[in-house]
């Protein structure tokens, strides 16, 4: 373990961090918007891994995060929605509706909601077809 580093930022266990720094860039803009830095800690020695397979871990997050949490951010305005109190039980069905869209092989989550909505009785058949309904 490196002591400094355990010291420094106070995570027991902690032996190796990074900063990652990203910047975007809009098909057909002519200047980068947006430039971030993450920090990113893990438990693993230098020994243990690569600068390769750090590399590899980050973009699987990252693979995650666009492909579930930004769908419900972008698609469903999560987070601009404040229902605290029924919050988990939109939740839920949002992530049904995301498993259908994905089930009928929709290229994109919001091309799926908009065609399935405009026929009711096409998504009353998928609810049931999926069986989360009898």
């Amino acid at each position: 373990m490196t002591p400094y580093l355990a010291s420094e930022f106070a995570w027991p266990g902690m032996q190796l961090s990074g900063r990652i720094r990203r910047s975007r860039k809009p098909a057909g803009a002519a200047a980068w918007e947006k430039r971030e830095t993450h920090t990113w800690i893990s438990s693993l020695s230098p020994e243990q891994t690569t600068a390769k397979d750090i590399a590899q871990a980050l973009r699987g997050h990252w693979t995650v995060e666009n492909g579930v949490f930004r769908v419900r951010d972008v698609s469903y305005n999560e987070d601009r929605l404040h229902g605290r109190k029924i919050g988990r039980s939109l939740s839920s069905f949002r992530n049904v509706a995301i498993n259908i869209i994905r089930h009928e092989r929709y290229p994109f989550v919001p091309d799926g909601w908009r065609d399935i909505a405009s026929k009711p009785g096409y998504a009353l058949y998928l609810l049931r077809h999926m069986r989360l309904i009898l």
